[in-house]
């Protein structure tokens, strides 16, 4: 036997059967059987003041345990041999107890009253979390080193320089898209200002017409009753004198004028403004969101798409569909109907409740019949990976985590579920930018060079879940 083994062996022997740590302050019960006192002391005693021995399940009597140094004294060696400490057997500090489990939600390490405690949280063993983060440190450490080597040679100043013109250019860029909106609104503001002043002056010009037609001298009714009044006492040849003139004052009274539109905000300007305005400025919003239907021709026979070509979800293989060269055989995907070579363009997805996706784009030669690994890159070789050096750039979520495909890929860590989520492609920066759709906040940017058609790209792996895309309505 070794002295790897021996001490393994070694080990085992000292370690406690309840808590799966090394003995701390063991006591030995009446089978023989050793254990941590503070474990022992947990243990359920029954009406007789018995417990169950790990081990062997003997019924003893902890009181009857006694303490043992020879135990106790072989931890001791044991430590100084493989040079341990005690923080190498550290216990939750809350409860003092051993950790057994790992948070994914709170990156946190937990015993077993804490395990209760998080109950709606991602709860996975130890092991398999250490092997998780592993394998994701190592694959950072492979990014922070290339990136290391691409970085080697430049100095301070030179990253100065370079983050003052990149801070130049977005600028330009926000006074260049405000500066537009600014144009338009003046001169949607000088547009329906003018056809105010026009329809004021219409109305002026019929009531002056008005006015014209029915006399230069206005009549009131207060002047009309103050005369009649004079003229009722008086004899009978002052008050003919001029009577017609009374009656002629009092039928234009009577016969009103004509009634004119004078209220202008019950004309054409009685409407939501702003939302007129919006609707028509919609048409100089650049890029306008894209709409967008999925390709039946690339759909994997797994997935159904909605008639109207904006849905896909995963149901059972449909053995009626050939096997045609752009559809994807080997992997839950589907490409969109039309496919760019310039300009900029975005769109909007409903991810929802979707447990597995990827949303993004690809180029049009994207692989469509090899094996398809999306989250294990041991093997990738023998794969399709959906990175950017297979002509994928993608966002995704994969066991409550998302992350960006980069290789190796970057995780996410978003404050919120994403509900809606938002692509924006400018072709000739090389630009694919991902946002949260509900308040447009900024995921993730990937950076490339396009050569060939870039097509909408989705992916959905579990039956019940779906992608849909959204159409803006105006």
């Amino acid at each position: 036997m070794s002295c790897e083994e021996e001490l393994a062996e070694l080990k085992e022997q000292v370690t406690c059967a309840l808590c799966n740590m090394l003995f701390k302050e063991p006591v030995t019960l009446a089978c023989g059987h050793t254990a941590c006192k503070e474990c022992v002391a947990r243990l359920v005693v029954d009406t007789a003041g018995r417990v169950t021995c790990p081990t062997c399940s003997a019924e003893c009597t902890p009181v009857d345990a006694l303490d043992n140094e020879l135990a106790a004294k072989m931890v001791e060696t044991l430590r100084k041999i493989l040079e341990l400490s005690e923080d190498d057997n550290e216990r939750c500090q809350k409860h003092n107890l051993p950790h057994t489990a790992f948070c994914l939600d709170d990156m946190r390490l937990l015993c077993g009253k804490m395990v209760d405690e998080h109950k709606d949280c991602r709860i996975i063993p130890i092991k398999e979390a250490a092997e998780r983060f592993k394998e994701k440190l190592q694959q950072t450490l492979e990014y922070l080193e290339t990136q290391a080597k691409e970085n080697a040679g430049r100095n301070e100043q030179m990253n100065l320089i370079d983050l003052k013109n990149q801070g130049d250019t977005v600028r330009e860029k926000i006074q260049i898209a405000f500066d537009t909106l600014r144009k338009f609104l003046e001169k949607e503001e000088k547009a329906i200002s003018t056809e105010v002043e026009v329809q004021e002056e219409q109305y002026l010009q019929q009531l002056e017409n008005s006015t014209t037609q029915t006399g230069c001298m206005p009549v009131t009714l207060s002047h009309l009753i103050a005369d009649i009044k004079k003229k009722l006492p008086q004899e009978d040849v002052p008050l003919l004198k001029n009577i017609g003139t009374i009656f002629d004052r009092s039928g234009n009274l009577v016969n009103k004028p004509k009634e004119l539109p004078l209220d202008l905000s019950q004309g054409g300007f009685n409407v939501p403004l702003q939302y007129a305005v919006w609707k028509r400025m919609f048409k100089h919003i650049k890029p306008v969101p894209t709409l967008l239907t999925l390709d039946p021709k690339t759909a994997n026979s797994h997935l159904i798409l909605s008639r109207d070509g904006t849905e896909v979800r995963v149901g059972d293989k449909q053995d009626d569909i050939p096997d045609n060269p752009e559809r994807f055989s080997r992997w839950l995907s589907v490409l969109g109907s039309e496919g760019f070579m310039s300009g900029k363009h975005c769109w909007e997805v409903e991810v929802w409740d979707s447990t597995v996706w990827q949303v993004g784009v690809a180029k049009s030669s994207v692989p469509r019949k090899r094996g398809f690994a999306p989250f294990h890159w041991q093997e990738s070789r023998k794969f399709f990976t959906p990175e950017p050096q297979a002509g994928v750039w993608a966002l995704a979520l994969q066991d409550g985590d998302y992350s960006a495909l980069t290789s190796p890929p970057i995780e996410l860590r978003l404050k919120v579920r994403l509900r809606k989520l938002g692509v924006y492609l400018d072709y000739s920066a090389g630009l694919v930018s991902f946002y949260d759709a509900e308040d447009v906040s900024h995921l993730y940017t990937f950076t490339d060079t396009f050569t060939e058609e870039i097509m909408p790209y989705f992916y959905i792996a579990h039956k019940g879940d779906s992608l849909k895309l959204i159409t803006l309505g105006i």
